[in-house]
């Protein structure tokens, strides 16, 4: 009897140390953040220190953030030690569903999922590994992207017309049918040169690029485009007329191209 005491003591020691050497089961010492019913809170914009390691069964962590307001995440993973682990990283809405997942390799510490829009819901991180262990940095940059206010321009009133412009534009010049012209009659165009003012709102001015020599007398049907104002012709030389207009010196440095009816 005392034999086979011995023999049962020996057969129990022995099934007790190989038990005492088998792996403990998979997650089993994965703390307090071991899955996403239990996930850890991360604070954005700061850094979370962690370990992770298959060996000791600590194979997953877990995480949540919660953005305050609308705007932009950018989460990054560094790995101490990248030569020894493999680890799987994943970032979830609230609902579990999977937006991006990234797994590392043996070789690079940094890992950066892309920059995508939040809202203020939770979301939540989560890093498995089944091969190695290393420390790691958790981090979520949380930014509010800058808007530039609409910048609106001031606007100016084109003088004799009304019409309003952006301040530092010039003036649209007008077609050659402008009222006052008929579209179908023969014209020439000449160029302002010279402004000389003669009372209130009323200025001579010396056209070039018309007279004698186009066939341009005193008295010609013209208007100066874009104001569609009258000119009254009552000189011409062999390349140049002069005239009278109902405008101010203002209004003719926007302004310079006379259309003029010719036979």
């Amino acid at each position: 009897m005392a034999k086979k005491s011995l023999i049962s003591f020996g057969v129990a020691a022995l099934i007790a140390l190989a038990g005492c050497s088998e792996k403990p089961a998979y997650n089993s010492n994965s703390g307090v953040n071991g899955s996403r019913d239990s996930a850890s809170q991360l604070l954005v914009n700061t850094n979370l220190i962690e370990d992770i390691s298959d060996p000791q069964a600590d194979n997953e962590d877990w995480f949540y953030f919660n953005p305050p307001e609308e705007g932009v995440i950018d989460i990054s993973v560094y790995i101490d030690h990248p030569k020894d682990i493999i680890l799987k990283m994943a970032v979830m809405d609230g609902f579990g569903r999977t937006l991006q997942s990234l797994t590392s390799n043996h070789n690079d510490n940094i890992y950066n999922f892309a920059k995508f829009d939040v809202k203020p819901d939770r979301y939540f991180i989560s890093l498995i590994t089944t091969d190695g262990e290393s420390s790691y940095t958790l981090r979520a940059d949380f930014s509010v992207p800058v808007v530039e206010p609409e910048v609106v321009p001031e606007v100016v009133e084109d003088p004799g017309t009304g019409k309003k412009r952006p301040k530092g534009t010039k003036p649209a010049a007008s077609a050659s049918s402008d009222e006052g012209l008929d579209p179908t009659a023969k014209t020439i165009k000449g160029t302002v040169v010279l402004v000389t003012p003669r009372g209130e709102n009323v200025s001579d001015i010396k056209i070039s690029g018309i007279g004698k020599n186009k066939g341009v007398k005193p008295g010609a049907k013209a208007y100066l485009r874009g104001l569609n104002r009258k000119v009254d012709i009552y000189n011409c030389l062999n390349t140049s007329c002069t005239g009278t207009i109902k405008a101010t010196s203002e209004e003719l440095t926007h302004y310079d191209i006379v259309d003029v009816v010719v036979e």
